[in-house]
């Protein structure tokens, strides 16, 4: 039974990921916890990420330039290092508490705002900070989408802008990853078995999360971004409630 539930955890995280670019880890590890311990499944999901990251990629033709995603890719390992220091001084659980209410209450003001235009020249400008929290919160919580998310969604970046720049920066951070579980001796055979297995989930999900994107106007998308955002910062608050981190 837990395979069957897992395949269909990694369907929907799959789908997530290929109608909007990101949340593929966030939705699926919390679930996946209760079946296979953390040491195992996090490699698994680092690899996973990676192929649906690729995937996004071959079906993404546009172009993008480097300002648009550069800055925030190099903000981001600057953020790490402080991100670790967090790790080190504050409990787990008021890290992801933090965080939770920060994306909430986030979410819920871009939601409740007017609409209202915004400027070429700010949406020009490089997204620095949120790179940085994206980091901080990537080491300390590994937790780093929604930062970046809530950015690219406030300048108005096009969808497929949104979803190339993420997987763009998904590619770059797995292969670091994976590189280093490698090198440290930290990727079991489990986390191979799992990926294979998963497999097919992948393919599948992401192909009709990447069909769904297309029928989604650039309105709903932001909409459905930012409720996205808003559910996953629920569900941190909630997951902490009834299984709180020591």
């Amino acid at each position: 039974m837990k395979w069957v539930i897992s395949i269909v955890v990694i369907l929907m995280a799959s789908l997530i990921k290929g109608m909007t670019g990101f949340g593929f880890a966030l939705m699926a590890i919390p679930l996946l916890t209760f079946f296979f311990p953390m040491h195992a499944l996090v490699p698994a999901m680092t690899l996973l990420n990676l192929l649906t990251s690729v995937y996004i990629l071959s079906h993404i033709k546009l172009k993008v330039k480097g300002k648009y995603f550069v800055p925030m890719l190099l903000a981001s390992f600057i953020g790490i290092p402080f991100g670790v220091f967090a790790l080190s001084k504050f409990p787990e659980s008021t890290l992801q508490l933090t965080t939770g209410v920060s994306i909430i209450s986030v979410s819920i003001f871009f939601l409740l705002e007017n609409s209202r235009s915004i400027s070429l020249e700010r949406k020009n400008k490089p997204i620095v900070f949120a790179g940085f929290i994206s980091g901080l919160m990537t080491s300390s919580m590994s937790i780093g989408g929604p930062p970046i998310a809530l950015a690219m969604n406030r300048k108005g970046y096009s969808k497929e802008y949104f979803r190339k720049i993420f997987a763009l920066i998904s590619v770059i951070n797995a292969v670091i990853s994976t590189t280093i579980y490698i090198a440290k001796g930290m990727f079991p055979v489990f986390s191979i078995k799992f990926t294979v297995l998963v497999l097919p989930a992948i393919l599948i999900g992401s192909k009709l999360g990447d069909v769904l994107s297309k029928r989604i106007n650039q309105v709903q998308f932001k909409k459905m971004i930012l409720y996205l955002n808003l559910f996953l910062g629920a569900f941190i608050v909630v997951r902490l409630l009834f299984n709180p981190v020591l």
